[in-house]
């Protein structure tokens, strides 16, 4: 019985965001209604679907994946069909609907769910964490949402046959005003804890650790528009310090650990909020509860990463340029960057440094050459890109269905907010540069043995200025959080240390990479034994569809954003609802 009540809440669900895309001129006979959800054990198994979805193939599992890592410049893709919408920067307004629709239909459940909950008499402990766990998803919704598309339509009740279904778009700020509300109303309700069965399920934790994410975002935007982000900033640490004060995480000593599939549950006294994927015994592929990280991440050579010991299809790359970069300054001690003993251990954990195929050959990866990685092993063949290694599950059931959780926000991510907040705030003063050191101390430590690495090296506070400590953080999570789904983010809401009304992204593509002597748009094609080297571009190569991030790219500006900061709006959106206002600059 609960399962026939939970589907028709989820069927009620979608044919009202069907209703708010078609006439009201449409008759439905006998829709469910909610009032068929009546006990705690009903009201679980919505809450339960509820967190589901974003495991759906629109959301983190595939489609919305690739639009959060694609678009930044640490990972590319040539495997055309989805991938080459956003690897080319091709995309429309036709291609952006998935995350749009998918972040609706779970901001739909959250009201449907907070109405059930104002009728039914529930035991109170029951009843607070229900109504925390809707407040925060849709936040969580609405922050994609405005992250991606800018301003939005809000809805915060449950929809109905006479309700209006055309609602305008309102501003940024008016966005964030009810994103910052549902968080705070899911922290004063959340639990601090869940049992290990709960994992993926939202805390206290979590919703102070996405308000302090989200405060400090909104902060940004305000400074790139010329305006005070001093209130947020201030609240974004308050908020940071609350996570930290908690004692409910801490930083897995062994940053390697966090990415071992049989170390998952471990991994979430660090990781703060995550997707949870299963390996799914009752379906496959993209249907399937699984993920597919593991099979897009690896390589034709690299065998044992995937489901059943096999291969990936090399449909996520590491960028050259990123794969270089992090062999050099703060992430290197000596001058032998072929030398593995002077590379930061994050470098030599999130990429693939040596693979093998079906036949037991081994392959050097990108940077490395023969030789270089594992003594004796000048036989290597070459494998020409970077390529990430955090996603590997060879038990998995089939290449789109393994057991690799997506971690949104984790503890190391709270430590550099309080230190980038407090930056943007008072500069680099001796509180920022702590919280910053911690993840640093963390990135030498190999197999809990403190120090075990020179680098990276821990900064002295008041050394920097606010542009020069700003890059390093913005440097820090990029290696820190490769393949995270945090690149984006950062850089279309970071500010770039040239124009104090420019985001990161700009400078990135406009200044850093836009540099043809630095990095050479042309990709290796092989690896030259005479000189060591990849050929025909030694290094720093850029692929050339990343730059043409075209005409007009400035800071965000009130609802729309100019081309390739903000995604354009779904045309079906557009179509259907008149009253939405225009679309985001650019498209």
């Amino acid at each position: 019985m609960k399962i026939l009540k939970y589907f028709y809440f989820m069927l009620l669900t979608t044919v009202l965001i069907m209703l708010n895309s078609c006439s009201l001129e449409e008759h439905i006979e006998d829709s469910p209604t909610p009032a068929t959800i009546t006990s705690e054990s009903d009201v679980d198994a919505v809450i339960q679907g509820m967190y589901s979805r974003y495991n759906d193939s629109g959301m983190f599992k595939f489609l919305g994946f690739i639009m959060i890592t694609i678009c930044a410049d640490d990972i590319f893709s040539n495997s055309g069909s989805e991938y080459g919408l956003y690897a080319e920067r091709t995309y429309t307004s036709g291609s952006t609907n998935p995350m749009w629709s998918n972040m609706y239909a779970t901001i739909e459940n959250a009201n449907n769910l907070i109405e059930v909950l104002d009728k039914l008499e529930l035991s109170p402990a029951f009843e607070k964490r229900a109504y925390g766990e809707a407040y925060f998803n849709r936040a969580f919704a609405y922050y994609y949402l405005v992250r991606l598309y800018g301003g939005v339509p809000l809805r915060t009740t449950a929809t109905h046959i006479d309700s209006d279904f055309y609602l305008p778009r309102t501003s940024i700020d008016e966005t964030y005003a009810q994103i910052i509300k549902d968080f705070k109303a899911a922290s004063e309700r959340l639990p601090a804890s869940v049992v290990a069965g709960e994992l993926g399920r939202a805390t206290k934790g979590a919703a102070q650790g996405f308000l302090a994410q989200a405060l400090l975002t909104y902060g940004n935007q305000l400074s790139l528009a010329g305006k005070s982000g001093t209130a947020q900033y201030t609240e974004a640490g308050l908020y940071a310090d609350s996570v930290i004060i908690s004692k409910q995480y801490a930083l897995t000593p062994d940053y390697k650990d966090l990415f071992d599939i049989n170390k998952e549950t471990d991994a979430y006294k660090e990781v703060i909020f995550g997707i949870r994927f299963t390996t799914d015994p009752q379906a496959r592929a993209q249907p399937a509860a699984g993920s597919e990280y593991a099979q897009s991440f690896g390589a034709g050579n690299t065998w044992g990463v995937s489901a059943g010991g096999a291969n990936g299809n090399n449909a996520y790359r590491g960028a050259h340029w990123f794969a270089d970069y992090y062999r050099s300054g703060d992430y290197l001690t000596g001058t032998d960057p072929r030398n593995n003993d002077n590379i930061d251990y994050r470098n030599l954990v999130a990429f693939h440094q040596r693979s093998h195929n079906n036949a037991n050959k081994f392959f050097a990866v990108y940077p490395n050459v023969p030789g270089s990685t594992v003594p004796g092993s000048t036989g290597d063949g070459t494998i020409n890109d970077p390529i990430i290694a955090k996603y590997q599950d060879p038990g998995g059931k089939d290449a789109r269905n393994n057991g690799n959780d997506f971690f949104v926000l984790r503890y190391a991510e709270v430590l550099l907010i309080k230190a980038e907040a407090e930056n943007e705030l008072n500069g680099q003063t001796k509180v920022a540069t702590d919280a910053f050191n911690q993840v640093r101390y963390r990135a030498r430590t190999v197999n809990s043995i403190p120090n075990a690495r020179p680098v990276p090296a821990d900064l002295l506070p008041n050394t920097l200025t606010k542009d020069q400590f700003r890059m390093k953080i913005f440097d820090e999570r990029g290696i820190e959080f490769l393949a995270e789904g945090l690149r984006w983010f950062d850089l279309v809401r970071m500010r770039s240390p040239l124009n104090p009304k420019q985001t990161m992204y700009e400078y990135q593509f406009k200044v850093v990479l836009a540099d043809p002597k630095k990095f050479p748009p042309k990709l290796p094609t092989g690896y030259n034994a005479a000189s060591q080297q990849y050929t025909p571009t030694p290094a720093n190569a850029v692929k050339p569809e990343i730059l043409n991030v075209g005409p007009n790219v400035t800071n965000l500006n009130g609802v729309t954003g100019p081309k390739f900061i903000l995604f354009p709006v779904p045309s079906q959106e557009l179509l259907q609802n008149k009253n939405f206002g225009p679309q985001n600059t650019g498209w």
